[in-house]
């Protein structure tokens, strides 16, 4: 199984769910393995890692309908509102400056190289068994974040 924007409580639910649905199958639930995609920045600072991360969830919750309807079934319904009025106005950009931090620290790996590893942790206790860790980074130093945002999370 292939999860995307997931938070640990969205793991941890899929995780029940695959193990229901290999039971009726006749299948060991460990036969499934859970994964997931995780948006991930990675800097000197929580605040810096945040804002690197705020331009692609601003796109994802205010674009994609798919996107924000999980975002917001993951407890953030109103951020997603806000986000949505704020791209359908102002684009991007807009968007982009109404992601709240709470949002952000539930569905990536923003901060310091030791918050992500932490981060990366709590995922695996909930049940993911393959994190695949999705570097955020653009600009003149892209290919330094994205190696930097990897080595981070490396085990």
């Amino acid at each position: 199984m292939l999860l995307t924007w997931p938070t640990p409580r969205t793991i941890a639910r899929a995780v029940e769910h695959v193990a229901i649905g290999a039971r009726r199958a006749g299948r060991a639930a460990a036969a499934v393995d859970v994964a997931s995609l995780i948006p991930c920045a990675v800097a000197d600072t929580a605040a810096a890692a945040r804002d690197a991360m705020r331009p692609a969830v601003g796109l994802y919750a205010g674009f994609f309908p798919r996107y924000a309807r999980l975002l917001s079934e993951a407890g953030f319904a109103d951020a997603v509102s806000l986000i949505k009025e704020a791209f359908d106005r102002g684009g991007r950009e807009a968007a982009a400056k109404v992601v709240p931090d709470e949002l952000i620290d539930a569905v990536a790996l923003a901060g310091t190289p030791d918050t992500c590893r932490d981060r990366l942790t709590a995922y695996r206790r909930a049940g993911l068994a393959l994190p695949i860790v999705s570097p955020r980074a653009s600009g003149p130093d892209a290919k330094k974040v994205a190696m930097a945002a990897i080595r981070a999370c490396a085990p």
